[in-house]
């Protein structure tokens, strides 16, 4: 059998869908990136970004794919639930004069209703979000929405979607990517506080845009690499303290080794948590080859329960 190269084919596909447009606005899905020359260059240099990799944009691909088919499943739930729930006026753009003054510009997911008596009443803005299964179960309040880069950003874009429509509350609607049926919403109030400071970025913005002059950046070595614009913006990475070069051909082993380990173990602390997701603390049981029994012990006072899994 001839070889083939399929990724050849994944390239040409995906190619045409990691095309560029201008951006004359500052979005609200871009908002809460701390970063604000990053923010500037959105704007005045969005032909300066570097292209996505075939990886990311096939996750982008796949999530347009899924989302009429998300939307579906979304809907068939809200009226089974109880009390039946909704999401209407999707892909709604925002209109608002605060937002338009610092020209902020949005479109959102809708809003989310509950029907009470027979009368529908709206709760608040709303956002679908897919995750992986990995990432599903870590994600459950308002607080954990800190823990990844792209978590954080949901923030601001749902409290200024609610900002820009004049409602209290936002609700995140997670699905499990690897079990549609899998859903939760996770909800948050307004800040206003915390909308003034997003409203400061977009200002800083504007006023940059209309000097030419880009703000500055972040500089930092552990965030600057992984930016589309990073070639274009030469971040000064100066490292911290000194810095000393030396030639240690053994080090250099050991630094190359434990990087090809370094993706081995991100695979093990996702299943780990995949794992702890399925397990009920306090629930001994049998599982195939696998004994996992749980121990209950006091630390600072507090209980907390301890997990011990053997191979039979």
């Amino acid at each position: 059998m001839a070889t083939i190269d399929i990724q050849s084919g994944i390239k040409a596909v995906l190619a045409p869908k990691k095309r560029r447009y201008p951006c004359h606005v500052n979005r609200i899905s871009q908002l809460d990136d701390p970063c604000l020359r990053r923010l500037y260059y959105y704007r005045a240099a969005w032909d300066k970004a570097t292209d996505i990799d075939d990886g990311l944009a096939g996750v982008f691909e796949t999530g347009n794919t899924l989302e009429p088919v998300i939307e579906r499943i979304v809907s068939e739930v809200g009226m089974a639930s109880t009390p039946p729930w909704r999401i209407v006026g999707s892909q709604t753009p925002t209109n608002d004069a605060l937002l338009k003054e610092y020209q902020i510009s949005g479109t959102i997911d809708g809003f989310l209703q509950t029907k009470q008596n027979e009368h529908w009443e709206t709760l608040g803005v709303v956002d679908i979000k897919t995750m992986s299964q990995n990432i599903y179960p870590r994600i459950n309040s308002y607080d954990d929405l800190g823990r990844f880069i792209w978590t954080r950003k949901y923030r601001g874009q749902l409290m200024l979607y609610a900002l820009a429509h004049n409602v209290e509350e936002c609700f995140l609607l997670f699905v499990n990517k690897g079990n549609l049926y899998d859903m939760k919403f996770v909800e948050f109030p307004v800040d206003m506080g915390y909308c003034d400071t997003l409203l400061a970025k977009a200002k800083i913005v504007n006023v940059s845009i209309e000097a030419d002059i880009p703000p500055h950046g972040v500089d930092d070595p552990d965030v600057c690499p992984r930016c589309q614009f990073c070639a274009y913006c030469a971040p000064n990475l100066k490292m911290k303290g000194n810095l000393k070069i030396v030639d240690n051909a053994d080090l250099e082993v050991v630094l190359d080794r434990l990087e090809e380990l370094r993706a081995a173990g991100k695979e093990i602390s996702d299943l780990e948590a995949e794992r702890d997701a399925m397990l009920v603390k306090g629930q001994n049981m049998a599982c195939g080859k696998y004994i996992i029994v749980w121990k209950e012990i006091i630390v600072r006072n507090k209980p907390q329960w301890r997990k011990k899994i053997v191979k039979g």
